[in-house]
This record gives C-alpha cells, sequence and structure tokens, in this order.
C-alpha cells in the first residue's frame, strides 16, 4: 500500500472515506493508500471506484445476471479486508454454485494462485465466469482433474464499472440463494430459550391432619 505523508502530495482522486461521505458517495472495497500525517493515518480510496450513497428509498435491486455479478464482486472485494469473512466468502460460493446449477455461470479453468492458503495443500483455484466476469473458487478434485490449466492468476475478465453498497450485495445474493427465507423460517422454529415451567405438586405439611378420620 502506497504512503504519502503530506496532504499535497495525495492525487486529487485519493479520498479519506469522510471526503467521499461529503461529496455523496461511498469507498467500494478496501483503501489503496494512507496518509500518515501529525501521528495519525488517514486511509485513501480512489473516487473513480467508489459508488453513490444508496437512497433508502431506492428499488430492490433486480436479480440479474449482471447484478447478482456485481454483488459477489462487492461481497468478494470486502471478504478480503473482513476480521470474520467466513460468511461472505460462503455467501459468494453460494451464489456462484446456484448460476452453475442454473447454467448461468460456467468453470473455465484452473489458474495459479499467487497466495496459497496455509491451511489447503492445493496451490490453483478454479476460474468460473458470470458473464463477463471471473471469480475464483476452491478446485474440487474433478476440477483438478478434468479442467485445463490456465498459468498463472491474472484479471483477463473485466472489473465492474459500477457498484453496489455492501449491505445491497450481501441483500440481493441473500435473497438469491434463498438465506433470508431459510433464515425466518428457522428463527420461526427455533425453540424458546427456557423451557415451559412445570406446574408444582403441592407440599405436604408435616402438620397436615385429615378431618376425615375418627378420634
Amino acid at each position: 500500500m502506497k504512503q504519502y505523508s503530506k496532504k499535497n502530495q495525495v492525487p486529487s482522486h485519493y479520498k479519506t472515506k469522510e471526503e467521499l461521505q461529503k461529496i455523496g458517495r461511498i469507498p467500494v472495497g478496501s483503501p489503496i493508500a494512507k496518509l500518515v500525517e501529525k501521528n495519525r493515518i488517514f486511509y485513501l480510496f480512489d473516487q473513480n471506484q467508489s459508488a453513490p450513497i444508496p437512497n433508502r428509498n431506492t428499488v430492490t435491486l433486480k436479480p440479474t445476471l449482471d447484478n447478482l455479478a456485481i454483488a459477489i464482486y462487492v461481497v468478494n472485494r470486502h471478504a478480503k479486508t473482513s476480521p470474520q469473512p467466513q460468511k461472505l466468502y460462503q455467501l459468494k460460493t453460494s451464489a456462484l454454485e446456484k448460476l452453475m446449477i442454473e447454467g448461468k455461470a460456467h468453470k473455465v479453468g484452473l489458474q495459479q494462485s499467487p497466495n496459497p492458503s496455509k491451511y489447503h495443500q492445493q496451490t490453483c483455484n478454479t476460474l468460473v465466469k458470470v458473464g463477463e466476469y471471473g471469480f475464483h473458487l476452491l478446485s474440487t478434485r474433478e476440477d483438478l482433474q478434468g479442467l485445463p490449466h490456465l498459468g498463472e492468476w491474472n484479471d483477463e475478465f473485466r472489473n465492474p464499472t459500477e457498484s453496489f453498497s455492501l449491505r445491497q450485495a450481501i441483500s440481493l445474493l441473500e435473497q438469491y440463494v434463498g438465506i433470508a427465507e431459510k433464515t425466518q423460517i428457522a428463527d420461526q422454529k427455533k425453540p424458546s430459550r427456557f423451557p415451559p415451567a412445570r406446574p408444582r405438586k403441592p407440599l405436604l405439611s408435616p402438620f397436615y391432619k385429615n378431618t376425615n378420620l375418627r378420634t
């Protein structure tokens, strides 16, 4: 990540998150540079890769192929810098798998990973094409045996020219893969944390006297 020590060194299209918000935009993805000034760190984003602040009254996005591809791109970008990326990566994987089942996406081949995970022995991933966009998934045994190797990792597919907020992207993908409905149903069926109280039997007093007994 490039670092600047003076404000006048920063390119005019590099903005902090607060500066972007003042002009009605939000950053997309991770910061690309930082300004270290007076013992303070300001993370910088490219204004050309920012998105308009979504209106609360914005119409719900339709699950078109382009919208789904952009949503996957946004989720994938945020997952790379998220402290807990598991949910985002799982959402990305679920969406890509459903697109492939529907015939709207297909596996192209294998690419060498530049940063293989220490938790996985394989050093390559499967490239999946969605329209004009490309994404990587962990390769299955069938992928490793049947797909051609495309060489080094590259960005041969174009990046999106427009973007959504992370909240919009997650909402669209959850609706597409059905997570929102499943979660709602599960919440309705979820048992109460505390079981209903059982009726207590009356305690017999040691001084109880049966008046029906003859004396």
